[in-house]
């Protein structure tokens, strides 16, 4: 089974709830990550390195600023006469509302999948963060005959609501899922990364719309039993984005080297949307060192193990160190930045200090002044 007869669908807006400093204002999709990227731009790439040419993004709410990023989805290469990528706002149906669950924003756009040629449909969350091939997922879920494949990684499970744990016999079958105990040990966790049969979609779609099931881990439980479900694991760097928390920890592993080159593969670029600024620019005394500096960015005073956006600027004597600095920030001369995270177009004022912990980072809305 080719990856071109697959229908990519990915959910913008799941698990806001986890994110809200940072979704209070946009989707989970269009949270920074990596000093250039947003999160969306992920799955995305992945579907387009992995041949898939067709994209529904969903959104439910704030999608204002992934509008302006994605755009036509030229950066992809999705920008097309036919296929290419389509944003599916709510209400696409007659009658609908605002969407609960995975499964209840589905059927919102059951019109967009139905008029699909595509025999299958892949379906992802933007909280995910991995370069997955997702041809090799295709190919398993069809050596398998299988209904469903569902993408899973062996370890610690994220402290998300509806974590789901694959229970699988010798042969990759899900005989039964459940909901992880956050508290427990390794387990094999869904990443929420799943490939279904079109029509097999459309008929428990519709089944969840009259039962009034709206999340899609419940409808693909309740039907586990009847429908050959299969897991499929994937591995390297794979992370799953829970808390602001999680935000700061996995930003802060791309420091490493081994990291940068598992999620950064050779042959699998990230995608996203060129924004043709200046490169960085290193002032007489500026002192940098294990960070990753995006361009754009004017720097003269030290910056130690941080993330700095486009466009930040460091004035002299200031000293950020273990910190995430997003796009256009302005940070004073002899200031001090310690474990923080500031959000964009953020403002710190001349001699202002500001010290968090690595397991408590403070953080800075979009806009502040300091």
């Amino acid at each position: 089974m080719s990856a071109k007869n697959v229908l990519g669908i990915i959910f913008s807006n799941a698990y806001d709830e986890a994110l809200p400093q940072l979704t209070a204002l946009r989707t989970m999709g269009s949270i920074p990550f990596a000093a250039r990227y947003r999160l969306i731009d992920f799955p995305l790439s992945n579907m387009v390195n992995s041949g898939i040419t067709q994209v529904g993004v969903i959104t439910k709410s704030n999608y204002r600023s992934l509008m302006d990023h994605i755009g036509t989805g030229k950066p992809w290469d999705l920008s097309r006469k036919r296929e290419g990528m389509t944003l599916l706002p709510p209400y696409d149906t007659p009658g609908a509302g605002i969407t609960i669950g995975k499964a209840d924003a589905l059927y919102g756009c059951i019109d967009y999948i139905s008029d699909s040629k595509k025999e299958h449909v892949l379906l992802t969350d933007c909280n995910l963060i991995c370069s997955m091939d997702y041809e090799k997922l295709i190919k398993a879920h069809a050596a398998n005959d299988a209904d469903v494949t569902i993408a899973y990684a062996k370890g610690t499970p994220a402290q998300l609501e509806n974590g789901t744990e694959l229970i699988m016999d010798e042969s990759g079958r899900v005989s039964s899922t459940g909901l992880i105990d956050c508290y427990s040990g390794s387990t094999n966790y869904s990443i929420k990364v799943m490939v279904i049969r079109r029509t097999l979609l459309e008929r428990l779609l519709h089944e969840a719309h009259s039962a009034k099931i709206v999340d899609l881990e419940t409808l693909i439980s309740k039907n586990v039993k009847h429908l050959k479900v299969y897991g499929y694991e994937e591995k390297g760097f794979v992370r799953v984005l829970s808390s602001l928390q999680s935000y700061y920890d996995i930003s802060l592993e791309l420091l490493k080297l081994e990291n940068r080159k598992e999620l950064f593969a050779a042959g699998r670029p990230v995608y996203t949307k060129v924004r043709d600024q200046v490169p960085a620019v290193y002032g007489i005394g500026a002192n940098v060192k294990n960070s990753l500096i995006a361009d754009g960015c004017h720097i003269y005073g030290e910056v130690e193990n941080c993330i700095l956006f486009r466009g930040v600027t460091v004035e002299k004597g200031a000293k950020i160190k273990n910190s995430i600095i997003m796009q256009d920030t302005f940070v004073g001369e002899n200031s001090s930045l310690n474990c923080v995270i500031i959000d964009k177009a953020a403002v710190v004022k001349p001699n202002k200090t500001l010290c968090g912990d690595s397991n408590y980072p403070v953080y800075i809305g979009k806009g502040i002044v300091i």
